[in-house]
């Protein structure tokens, strides 16, 4: 008797057992299971190093998925590790208004030493230091800025900001807080004619999404009015290290469209970021001489982009193409050509595909999502996704950020991070963005609560130490 009861409370607790695992296996495919890609019939992913899971089809529009996995919204501070790629990620910033989050995916908000960060609030400007987090707590404040525009750290001295305030180029010393004019534009020999008989020009500008040289001699700017819709009214460059306008473009009405202007990385070229609507020279994303005498066009539009330097070192930019729903990577080279028709052929054109953005309404996987690109740290890209509500995660690439490998003989693409930001304004896209050191990543989110109310907060990747080292041994 006693046997057999022993007998039957073993069957029992196998069975309870057995229910628990099936139950729990359940509940691991619902939310997605970690370990292998929903959708890749038992496929593993590719890994470089055992650093990043590379995505092995970026041409196809069918990859491996890691569907989102269900995470409460992180604690202020907390550390974790990305539920599908192991990257380490923390959330930095409080978040309980636009002072959460940085600027924009093409620049980065820390200094050259990366012991402060620039925050955008609703009105002004604001310097944190980043040796506590959240680093918008009060004690990591260092200076409010005011009244400038288009501010960037100096790439080598970590206590200064370049700027914009009227016609004039501004440094500021974040210590203590004072401002020298480097160039007053309104006092220029040829450019203070045009301002006079033009009043209503107001002010210099790249249009917010424009660089100078990295080293900050060569700079484009546009001469901006409030007629015409404040319609840009010239096009200028300007030498720092010999204070000499270079060239003067007076802008058609039918080039109106422009979006941003800007240096090559290595100052080599002017940026025109024109419209396709554009009927001039400055029809499409547009490069041109110092000089602004020669113009050539480099795509049929200009869409999300950044400027950067590939595996080479050669200056590129790399772009959403309007065309081909690709990412490509474009030399700012004479010899590439634009592609003007929808499907065109890559054909002689110079220009390299780098992931495939498979947008296509019919299909159960095609890309829900909207795209940005950060190209600040050299031969590497950044690409981030964000998605509205309601919009479901179906392709590969949705509530995704990856890393691109800028090479044109063989360009590699990796897995970096899953996004839980839903959008529902501006403010609430991912925009994320890589350092210029390429130690970190960056993005706005909020978690999914309260979409519509930029409640957003910053969240930080850490990448890997000698993750470049990594990925070039695993490709050798």
């Amino acid at each position: 008797m006693k046997l057999d009861i022993l007998r039957a409370t073993v069957v029992i607790l196998l069975s309870i057992l057995l229910t628990t695992l099936l139950s729990a296996c359940g509940r691991e495919a619902e939310e997605g299971n970690s370990k292998s890609p929903s959708g890749s019939k038992g496929d593993s992913p590719v890994l470089s190093g055992a650093v990043f899971r590379e995505v092995p089809k970026p041409l196809s529009g069918e990859n491996p998925r890691y569907p989102l996995v269900k995470k409460e919204i992180p604690a202020i501070g907390e550390s974790f590790r990305d539920l599908r790629f192991g990257t380490t990620i923390t959330r930095i910033t409080k978040g309980d208004s636009l002072i959460g989050r940085h600027e924009y995916s093409r620049f980065d908000p820390f200094n050259a030493d990366q012991s402060m960060i620039l925050l955008l609030p609703e009105l002004e400007w604001k310097v944190y230091r980043t040796e506590k987090i959240p680093y918008d707590q009060d004690s990591n404040l260092v200076r409010t800025i005011r009244d400038i525009e288009e501010p960037r750290w100096d790439p080598d001295d970590p206590g200064l900001i370049w700027g914009l305030q009227d016609f004039s180029i501004l440094k500021v010393n974040v210590s203590d807080g004072k401002k020298n004019v480097v160039k007053d534009f309104s006092e220029d020999p040829q450019l203070a004619p045009i301002i006079k008989a033009e009043p209503d020009i107001y002010r210099i500008s790249t249009k917010e999404e424009g660089e100078s040289s990295t080293d900050k001699r060569y700079w484009a700017f546009i001469l901006q009015g409030t007629r015409g819709d404040y319609r840009p009214r010239y096009i200028f460059t300007w030498d720092r290290e010999k204070d000499q306008v270079l060239g003067v473009y007076p802008i058609a009405s039918v080039d109106r469209d422009i979006d941003w202007v800007g240096m090559s990385p290595k100052g080599n070229w002017v940026l025109i970021g024109g419209s396709h609507e554009n009927r001039g020279e400055l029809a499409g994303l547009v490069m041109a001489d110092k000089q602004l005498k020669k113009f050539h066009r480099l795509d049929y539009t200009t869409s999300h982009a950044d400027v950067g330097l590939d595996s080479k070192g050669n200056e590129v930019i790399i772009m959403q193409n309007y065309q081909t729903d690709y990412i490509d990577l474009i030399p700012i080279d004479l010899k590439t050509k634009p592609i003007l028709m929808s499907g065109g052929s890559y054909e002689k054109t110079n220009r390299t595909r780098l992931v495939r953005l498979y947008y296509s309404s019919e299909s159960p996987i095609g890309l829900n999502s909207g795209v940005h690109l950060s190209g600040n740290f050299s031969g590497y890209s950044v690409v981030s996704t964000y998605i509205e509500p309601n919009l479901q995660e179906q392709n590969w690439l949705d509530r995704t950020i990856i890393l691109v490998k800028l090479d044109q003989d063989h360009p590699r693409i990796f897995y970096l991070a899953k996004v839980y930001n839903t959008t529902g304004t501006y403010w609430e896209e991912t925009h994320a963005t890589i350092t210029n050191d390429g130690s970190q990543v960056v993005w706005a989110s909020n978690w999914g609560k309260n979409v519509g109310e930029e409640r957003v907060f910053l969240m930080q990747l850490d990448m890997p130490q000698n993750w470049l080292k990594s990925l070039q041994a695993d490709q050798e």
